[in-house]
């Protein structure tokens, strides 16, 4: 009576066993079948990040000799330096000596003092965006060999200046992601804006920036245009970087996604009834695509930039019922009337 009972549960073990086994199976197989498009496991030509930290250099300057310390500077970037002193700054570049009386004040002042030490403790460790920049830049370089890679340079502007872009230049200022909770941002900009100002929105948004330099819009200027030029952009977005939640690679909270999934029927419902899709209204264009607290043709209670969402979602639709365009093809693409036909999005 025993032996049968523990043969009994020996045998539930058993079956207990290879049902979770063929569970983690079916699991691993869904993944691999989401992934496996585009998806890449090991690059052939892996591309190499390093950030150059013209920030920690910057905010280390000797202000007891400015003017010496700004030589050595652009000693050291060359290519950068005179494109921060113009286009973040703002100065004359043949006006050295006031230069440095302004950097000097700059650096000195009690104020941007601690947010400067604050970029210095919270970007104390690049290593992890440098590997997420590398895995973008790998895809990159691998679906499209002919394009740029740019070389990645930190830079503090006192809130100034949030991307310094140029040829194969792209700079980021790290004094504009210091955290949602960081007491000096709402003296400086708007709430709905400070909830991407942090650590985790860096690699999207400095991804978002080189994409748009190096796939600069074409086509009609009218909502969907601009509705599906954004969603490719976010389509390579979420190829280059796999493993970042969605939320982030909008810039969302993840309510606002879940908000977004729920109301996706009446969203597309309310463009199409208010005979959106191809109105070249600018104002339109801007309360759909551009940051906002809320979508306002829409509804007060979403989150902004509904019509690059919904974009997304018809980028998404178009190429899984394609399957014979690559992303060179997508980009290539700017005939958003014909792609939203064949995307057959039904929400």
């Amino acid at each position: 009576m025993e032996k049968n009972f523990l043969l009994q549960i020996q045998q539930q073990m058993t079956t207990n066993k290879s049902t979770i086994i063929l569970w983690v199976l079916v699991l691993l197989f869904i993944g691999c079948k989401q992934r496996d498009r585009f998806y890449i496991s090991k690059f052939e030509h892996p591309v190499k990040v390093e950030i150059q930290r013209f920030d920690v250099d910057f905010i280390a300057l000797d202000t007891s000799n400015t003017l010496a310390s700004l030589k050595a500077l652009e000693q050291k970037y060359p290519g950068f330096y005179s494109l921060f002193l113009r286009d973040v700054l703002l100065m004359q570049l043949t006006d050295s000596t006031n230069n440095a009386f302004q950097i000097t004040n700059f650096l000195n002042d009690s104020v941007f003092r601690q947010v400067n030490q604050k970029v210095k403790d919270v970007f104390n460790n690049t290593k992890p965006i440098e590997q997420d920049l590398a895995e973008a830049f790998s895809y990159l370089h691998h679906y499209f060999p002919d394009k740029p890679l740019p070389d990645i340079y930190f830079f503090v502007s006192g809130f100034n200046h949030q991307f310094l872009v140029a040829d194969t230049i792209l700079g980021v200022g790290t004094d504009l992601y210091l955290g949602v909770d960081y007491p000096l941002y709402p003296d400086i900009t708007y709430e709905y804006l400070i909830q991407n100002m942090r650590y985790e929105m860096l690699v999207p948004d400095l991804i978002t920036t080189w994409l748009h330099q190096i796939f600069p819009f074409q086509g009609k200027d009218d909502v969907l245009s601009h509705m599906l030029y954004e969603g490719k952009i976010l389509y390579l977005k979420e190829t280059f970087l796999p493993d970042t939640p969605k939320n982030l690679l909008i810039g969302y909270e993840p309510t606002a996604i879940d908000w977004c999934k729920t109301h996706e029927k009446q969203i597309w419902a309310s463009m199409l009834g208010n005979k959106h899709l191809f109105s070249t209204r600018q104002l339109l264009i801007t309360q759909l695509i551009h940051p906002a607290p809320f979508t306002s043709p829409i509804s007060s209670d979403s989150p902004g930039r509904l019509g690059v969402w919904i974009g997304w979602q018809i980028v998404k639709s178009y190429m899984q019922n394609n399957k014979n365009v690559g992303l060179s093809e997508l980009m290539n693409d700017h005939n958003y009337q014909q792609m939203l036909e064949q995307s057959h999005y039904r929400p």
